[in-house]
């Protein structure tokens, strides 16, 4: 009979490495299975650690979830928000629009392939479950932020053809759903995907 190998947690632990692999292994299940369906036993196997470190490495599940979603939209555990990243501040900081919209359709393009999967699941349990229910609305709240100041920032740059509360709109809106249909449904590469929505930005908004 074939010997499974354990998961050796206890190194990992010592090297501080236990909440990186919490929520490395939560982003996967929460992604395949769902938040609903994922436990925190899931995640402490999936980890490589006990389940008890779970909640002491990252806490209970809802805070998992907010961390793992926070990570994935700026891109690492560093605790700066997406709006002080240099790759979203070179976007706000480019000076002709045409350049702004393209470097804006990448960063978009980077955090989906980062957070959809994430989306989905969350929107999916903030049906059913309070605290899911709660980080939505939250994630809504800041993604409205960001978009808002994006289109602001464009607006300043250049007479928008479409106005700036419907590019704020569109922004929140389109890229999530699109990306989804496009690039994990109909198997898009994600540059192709980049290419397209600065180009559809550019066309739309700009003169």
């Amino acid at each position: 009979m074939a010997t499974v190998k354990r998961r050796a947690y206890r190194s990992a632990i010592r090297r501080g490495d236990a909440p990186r692999l919490v929520c490395a292994a939560a982003h996967r299940l929460f992604s395949a299975k769902g938040y609903l369906a994922t436990s925190i036993a899931d995640i402490a196997a999936e980890a490589g650690v006990a389940r008890p470190t779970v909640f002491t490495a990252v806490g209970p599940k809802p805070a998992i979830l907010k961390a793992v979603v926070d990570q994935a939209m700026a891109g690492d555990d560093v605790p700066v928000p997406v709006a002080g990243r240099p790759w979203f501040v070179e976007a706000l900081d480019e000076p002709d629009p045409v350049r702004s919209v393209h470097l804006h359709a990448r960063n978009l393009c980077w955090i989906l392939q980062r957070v959809v999967p994430l989306l989905r699941a969350l929107e999916a349990a903030a049906a059913v479950d309070e605290d899911a229910a709660t980080l939505w609305a939250d994630l809504r709240r800041q993604r409205r932020t960001g978009t808002a100041s994006i289109a602001a920032n464009l607006a300043a740059k250049t007479t928008l053809r479409c106005g700036e509360q419907v590019l704020a709109d569109m922004l929140f809106t389109l890229p999530p759903d699109a990306y989804y249909r496009l690039v994990c449904e109909e198997g898009w590469p994600a540059e192709k995907f980049r290419e397209w929505l600065a180009d559809l930005l550019q066309r739309v908004c700009l003169p």
